[in-house]
C-alpha cells in the first residue's frame, strides 16, 4: 500500500473481504501493514490469508488509519 497523503499514516488496518460472483463475501479478515507508520510517498506490506475457495471471483481491500 501507497500513502499518496501528505502526512504519515499510522495506526493503519486493511480489511479483506473475498466476495463471490454476485459480490457476497465469502471470507473475511483483517491485517495489519509493516511498517505502521508510513510516511508521505513511502509503502508498506501486508499479508491477507483467506481460504483456498474456488467461488471467490474477487476482493475489495480497504486501508483505515490516522
Amino acid at each position: 500500500m501507497l500513502n499518496t497523503g501528505t502526512r504519515s499514516s499510522r495506526d493503519v488496518k486493511v480489511s479483506v473481504e473475498a466476495l463471490d460472483d454476485h459480490g457476497i463475501r465469502l471470507a473475511e479478515t483483517e491485517v495489519y501493514p509493516t511498517p505502521q507508520e508510513i510516511p508521505p510517498g513511502g509503502a508498506a506490506r501486508f499479508v491477507a490469508r483467506l481460504r483456498n475457495d474456488p467461488a471467490i471471483r474477487t476482493f475489495h481491500v480497504e486501508a483505515i488509519g490516522r
